[in-house]
């Protein structure tokens, strides 16, 4: 399927601009986290409680998820569980803050609401406490499970290539990471397991993209040998661009609409994911590309003022 046929941009031309998007981006989201002292996180990484109810008849979330905010639950995360015929609803809620912020409390509160929801009776419950110490060892295997993904890629890359092509795909990924960071402190949402979930599939996503322009580079190499790596660099990224049109075309549109159609609870997983597709999508011509570049004009740099200075001497 041909959508944009045969394209002769200069990519490397622009990767300033968007560097300088990415630089703002991650300042204002740097900035927006320290006012609010931090990101925010969900009950999975934080204290709180965890209900799991049982109802009679079949329960609907979204009157649960109104009735406990007229509780004065705020952000709660409601999630159906187990086979639909058993009625089991699981409710999170995170420490609430002011007059009887106490976790026990809140479960108290959280079953009395449920109790007297309308057209339905509680048949069982049961609570679980999630502590601080639980939520600080959750984030601690977290952001290790995110480090040991890049520290694994970095050195498969450096392996299937060469080590400045490692170097320069880890950098893009944590140029991701960081960048989706911060959009997701200026949009207010919280870190959870599902957040957690798309950083991981968005790692994975931004080394496969720039995973397939490397190897067209490589094969370029041998192929237009008389051509500066700029060129073969620009040349490999329009010829691979048909097929991060068509792959990263169709993974945003459906994650797109999840994001639309998958529900408030879906909603952060499917939101980091749209942006991570966007982002990884660039980083891999305006991050990774650039560093080969720059490392390549490095090395070449003091190699050929000597040979210059040599020339000169050989004139006089």
């Amino acid at each position: 399927m041909d959508l944009i046929g045969d394209t002769k941009i200069d990519w490397l031309k622009y990767r300033w601009y968007f560097i300088g998007f990415s630089l703002i981006v991650t300042i204002v989201g740097a900035l927006d986290a320290a006012r609010k002292g931090g990101l925010s996180y969900g009950i999975d990484f934080s204290e709180g409680t965890i209900v799991y109810v049982k109802f009679e008849n079949r329960p609907e979330v979204d009157v649960i998820r109104r009735e406990l905010r007229d509780a004065g639950i705020e952000g709660s995360v409601i999630q159906r569980y187990g086979s639909e015929e058993l009625n089991t609803v699981m409710v999170r809620a995170g420490r609430q803050t002011g007059d009887g912020g106490e976790l026990d409390e809140a479960a108290n509160t959280i079953l009395k609401t449920l109790e007297n929801i309308p057209n339905n009776k509680l048949a069982d419950a049961s609570t679980e406490i999630v502590g601080a110490v639980v939520g600080e060892e959750l984030r601690k295997k977290a952001r290790n499970a995110t480090l040991f993904a890049l520290v694994a890629m970095l050195l498969y890359i450096a392996f299937r290539f060469e080590l400045i092509y490692g170097v320069g795909a880890t950098v893009a990924v944590i140029h991701d990471v960081v960048l989706t960071l911060a959009l997701v402190s200026i949009f207010n949402l919280e870190i959870t397991l599902y957040v957690i979930a798309a950083f991981l599939t968005l790692v994975g996503y931004s080394v496969n993209d720039t995973i397939v322009i490397f190897d067209r580079v490589r094969e370029n190499r041998k192929l237009v040998r008389r051509s500066s790596l700029e060129e073969i660099i620009n040349l490999s990224i329009n010829q691979t661009l048909r097929r991060t049109v068509l792959t990263s075309g169709l993974t945003l549109f459906v994650v797109i609409s999840l994001y639309v159609m998958g529900g408030a609870v879906l909603r952060p997983f499917s939101f980091v994911l749209v942006v991570g597709v966007i982002i990884g999508t660039y980083s891999s011509i305006a991050i990774a590309s650039p560093i080969v570049l720059w490392w390549r004009a490095l090395r070449k740099g003091p190699s050929r003022s000597r040979a210059k200075a040599k020339s000169t001497e050989a004139r006089v």
